[in-house]
């Protein structure tokens, strides 16, 4: 089976899982993204993509790996659960120029 169903859930203060949601769509390509505030409703909507078929969800570079890993536990380890990540020197840019 072809991967080409998505899920990709991203994490802010001030994002609303029923509110803040969208899909990409293509012949080939079905992506579903989310926003949310905390890894609760991370957990939730992770559970619903799996209801939809996705086949693998990626966090935004918000979560943690210990967050990555509560997801992929809620979802009984059924399909990748992958995490952003910056490198060294991103994580230092990202602190000098945001705080």
């Amino acid at each position: 089976m072809a991967l080409a169903r998505y899920g990709f859930i991203v994490k802010g203060p001030d994002l609303e899982l029923i509110k803040h949601h969208g899909r990409i769509k293509t012949e080939l390509f079905d992506m579903a993204v989310s926003g949310v505030q905390n890894v609760e409703d991370a957990i939730l909507v992770a559970q619903e993509l799996l209801t939809k078929r996705v086949q693998l969800i990626e966090l935004c570079g918000g979560f943690t790996a210990d967050e990555a890993d509560r997801i992929r536990a809620a979802v009984n380890d059924l399909i990748p659960i992958g995490r952003v990540q910056y490198s060294d020197e991103e994580l230092a840019r990202l602190q000098r120029e945001f705080g």
